[in-house]
């Protein structure tokens, strides 16, 4: 019985060994050995990117520039989007724009989540696009998500840095064109133009869902500066978001004889109270946030309608074990989303109005590919990457996780230096983008993206690895 352990036990030493040997990720705990060296040619290439993209550079600080100082909130970037088309064309790639397919009440649910009432344009999603540039051969086909809405305010502003996405991603894959097609490089390149990150319904979750990313094998996204360089481990992403809308309804009357009405307003600011109730018996890793999308119109009447639009999120990176199966936290999310839709009738209850309900919103984790981190995090340290660091649970995805269970992906960042320290979503966050600091790092993360994505090409033990990553997790996900 002895001998036929250790038998076994040599066995599983030598496939273990093999994996290792051709690259591919042991799905244990999951601990990611070493990229393997980078061959000479490949260098080569990697210098002949980096020029063309500085040879990119001054127009892909004009782009970033010009969003920065024409900011457009989410579903409404017209203008930004055609500029990047343009761009793009130029450059010879074929583009689609909007995304057959979707459900007809996506409409209803933009406008749900804050989209103008008055708007009459396309239906949709007519900012999305889809840009292609195909090399040698079709495949391996490397798509790069881009984004470019601005956060909603009056005015809207880049506070969360979107301007930096689509300069970076579509410099990354202009200087990958090129090099493409001097050196006969295998593959075609795809530029993904996702609109509304920062509103609901999520846009890349119902691109994927009526198969707008089919073809791609692998998905390339960069999100603004940051000033640390990290190193992330694969798994399952972070976040879960709820977006819901509550729409009260009651009675006016004069505010002087408000016992002749209902408030639709008492049931909001009920509502908020509840909402602070079950925070303070709710696990540390929620987060409860909202706002009175409407509170009536004016003091000395009783409001006959008021809503509030609220979120919930669950951070499964916050969670005792450090990253929750995405099956147990969606049951936690969604046991307190039923908890709010009753708090909510409750509140009608007690106001004497009554209530409508909207679901608009729903962001799940994705996954986060060990070996692609690997890869990135090594490029990012090559090109200078400062504030160098490992993380214990996966980089989360929020928006892009549900395309991630669709494509193998990774966030492409670089720790850049000069960066002044601004909170996220603020005016200071924005200014960092067209600083020379800002501009140092938009130029960094596309030679970061652009080496990942020229590995990806040609390295096709790489590819393989990856995609058996993805498999594994894809497969524990709901277990």
């Amino acid at each position: 019985m002895i001998a036929r352990i250790n038998d076994i036990s040599r066995i599983l030493i030598i496939v273990v060994s093999l994996m290792i040997l051709f690259g591919l990720t042991v799905l244990a705990d999951v601990t990611i050995q070493d990229i393997p060296k980078e061959s000479e040619k490949n260098a080569s290439l990697r210098k002949a990117l980096d020029a063309e993209i500085d040879a990119l550079s001054h127009r892909m600080f004009e782009l970033n520039d010009w969003m920065y100082h024409n900011p457009e909130a989410g579903f409404l970037e017209f203008k930004a989007a055609a500029m990047l088309i343009e761009e793009l064309k130029k450059h010879g790639f074929t583009v689609e724009e909007g995304v057959p397919g979707l459900d007809d009440n996506i409409d209803r649910l933009k406008v749900v989540g804050g989209f103008p009432h008055e708007y009459s344009g396309p239906p949709g999603l007519p900012t999305a696009f889809k840009a292609k540039y195909q090399g040698h051969s079709e495949h391996p086909v490397i798509g790069i998500a881009v984004e470019y809405d601005a956060l909603r305010g009056n005015p809207p502003f880049h506070g969360c840095q979107h301007n930096m996405q689509g300069p970076t991603g579509i410099g990354a894959a202009i200087a990958l064109t090129k090099v493409m097609a001097k050196h006969k490089i295998p593959g075609s390149v795809w530029v993904i133009g996702t609109p509304a990150e920062e509103v609901g319904p999520p846009a890349k979750a119902m691109m994927a869902q009526v198969g707008y990313l089919d073809g791609i094998d692998f998905m390339l996204r960069s999100h603004g500066t940051t000033s640390e360089t990290l190193r992330f481990p694969g798994g399952f992403s972070a976040r879960h978001i709820r977006q819901m809308k509550y729409t009260f309804h009651g009675k006016s009357a004069h505010a002087q004889n408000p016992w002749q009405g209902s408030s639709a307003l008492d049931a909001v600011l009920l509502l908020f109270h509840a909402m602070d109730m079950i925070r303070e018996h709710s696990e540390p890793q929620f987060r409860f946030h909202g706002i009175v999308s409407d509170g009536g119109a004016a003091p000395n009447i009783v409001p006959d309608m008021a809503s509030a639009t609220l979120w919930i999120r669950h951070l499964m990176d916050e969670t005792p074990v450090g990253s929750m199966n995405p099956g147990k936290a969606r049951e936690k999310i969604e046991s307190k989303v039923d908890a709010m839709d009753n708090m909510a009738k409750g509140c009608a209850l007690a106001t004497g109005t009554t209530v409508d309900i909207d679901h608009y919103g729903e962001y799940n984790p994705g996954i986060s590919i060990g070996v692609l981190n690997d890869l990135a995090f090594q490029y990012a340290l090559e090109y200078g990457g400062v504030n160098i660091g490992e993380r214990e649970v996966p980089r989360q995805w929020e928006e892009t996780g549900f395309a991630t269970l669709k494509v193998p992906g990774v966030h492409i960042s670089i720790g850049t230096e000069g960066l002044p320290p601004a909170a996220g979503h603020s005016q200071e966050s924005a200014d960092i983008t067209i600083s020379p600091a800002g501009h140092k790092s938009l130029i960094l993360t596309a030679k970061v993206m652009g080496a990942v994505a020229l590995r990806l090409f040609t390295d096709e033990k790489l590819r393989a690895s990856a995609k058996l990553e993805h498999a594994g997790w894809l497969k524990k996900y709901n277990e």
